[in-house]
C-alpha cells in the first residue's frame, strides 16, 4: 500500500504513527496478532480467537471511542513504508484528573526491536504532555521487564504490583504498574520528533 500522508498523524526520526484506516485492518496482519501465541504471551488477549470480522467491529467501536475523545489509537509504521508494525495508545483518557493509560501492540516481527517500540512510546508520550495537556500517563503489564524497558527508556517510574491480577496460560499472575508525570518526562526525548 502506498503511503496516505494525510493519515500521518505524529511523525517521528525513524517512525511515523499513523491515523488507522478500514483498508488497515482489511490488509495488514492486526487481526492476526491476537490468534498468534508468541505475540499474546505478555497480553490479555488471545482467549478467543479473533477475525477479521471482529477486527472490523473493533474497529468501528475505535473511532466511536476518539470521536468521543476517550481513546486515541495509532498505527506504528516505519518512515518510507505503509506497513503498520504494530499499535500504540492512549485509553481512558480523562479530561478532568488529566491522565491517560497506555497500550502497546508489536504484531510484525520487524517491530519487535527496541528502537522502535522506543521511538513509539515517547512520541506518544510527547502527544500525551504536550497537545493534549495530560499530567500523568500510566500502565501495566504481566511482564516485568517489557516494563523494566518503558522505565529506563521514558523516565517512568515503577509504581508497585498487584498480585495474582491476570490468569495466563493456566496459572494466575501479577501484573507490573509504572507511572510517568509530565515534569518527569524529560525534555531530552524530544529530539526524536521530525523536524517540520
Amino acid at each position: 500500500m502506498p503511503i496516505d500522508k494525510r493519515n500521518i498523524f505524529i511523525e517521528g526520526k525513524n517512525i511515523y504513527l499513523k491515523v488507522l484506516t478500514k483498508e488497515d485492518v482489511i490488509k495488514s496482519g492486526w487481526y492476526g496478532w491476537f490468534n498468534n501465541e508468541q505475540t499474546c504471551e505478555t497480553l490479555q488477549k488471545r482467549y478467543f480467537p479473533n477475525s477479521l470480522e471482529k477486527q472490523l467491529e473493533y474497529w468501528n467501536e475505535l473511532n466511536n471511542e476518539m470521536i468521543g475523545n476517550k481513546k486515541i489509537q495509532l498505527g506504528v509504521c516505519k518512515n518510507k513504508s505503509s506497513k503498520i508494525l504494530g499499535v500504540i495508545s492512549l485509553n481512558n483518557i480523562n479530561m478532568i484528573n488529566r491522565t491517560a493509560e497506555n497500550s502497546t501492540v508489536i504484531g510484525e516481527t520487524e517491530g519487535k526491536n527496541i528502537k522502535i517500540v522506543t521511538e513509539a512510546w515517547r512520541l506518544i508520550f510527547w502527544h500525551g504532555f504536550n497537545v493534549l495537556n495530560l499530567n500523568k500517563i500510566y500502565g501495566g503489564s504481566i511482564s516485568k521487564s517489557t516494563v523494566d524497558l518503558l522505565c529506563r527508556v521514558t523516565g517512568s517510574k515503577h509504581e508497585g504490583s498487584r498480585k495474582n491480577q491476570v490468569f495466563k496460560n493456566g496459572i494466575y499472575v501479577d501484573t507490573y504498574l509504572w507511572g510517568l508525570t509530565k515534569n518527569s518526562f524529560n525534555k531530552k526525548y524530544f529530539h526524536f520528533l521530525k523536524k517540520k
